[in-house]
């Protein structure tokens, strides 16, 4: 009698854990949909250093993405960094962020409670030199 090998058993149990591990990562890799406040503040400024303004824009909060529709977004984004200043990229500094347990939105009454907030300064390289 053939003692058969395990090779086939062990190899489909492989590929089936890492595809489990693939598609549990995708849906909850990060925790939740829009990761912490930190890499989403992060992930932000780095799409935008280098110029993926869609990107950037798919992480606003729905009220932000009513006040600029995604093409207009990376249209004067576009014109205005890399076409009048001629920036290709810029280096970002964010500092710790801290808890703000109030934000007023806008002009119309819309607060946020509960909210995180980190002081950004951006360095640019333009044709003006460094600014």
């Amino acid at each position: 009698m053939r003692r058969r090998s395990p090779f086939p058993l062990v190899a489909v149990v492989v590929v089936a854990v890492l595809f489990l591990s693939f598609v549990g990562f995708m849906l909850f890799g990060r925790g939740d949909a829009s990761g912490s406040p930190e890499e989403v503040i992060r992930d932000f400024y780095e799409f935008e250093s280098t110029g993926d303004f869609g990107n950037a824009w798919e992480l606003f909060h729905p009220e932000m993405k009513k006040k600029f529709s995604k093409s207009n977004y990376i249209q004067t984004k576009n014109h205005v960094f890399m076409g009048h200043m001629g920036v290709e990229e810029f280096d970002v500094e964010i500092s710790k962020l801290e808890k703000v347990e109030r934000f007023a939105f806008d002009d119309e009454g819309l607060v946020f409670k509960d909210v995180r907030k980190a002081q950004v300064d951006m360095f640019y390289d333009s044709q003006f030199g460094e600014l």
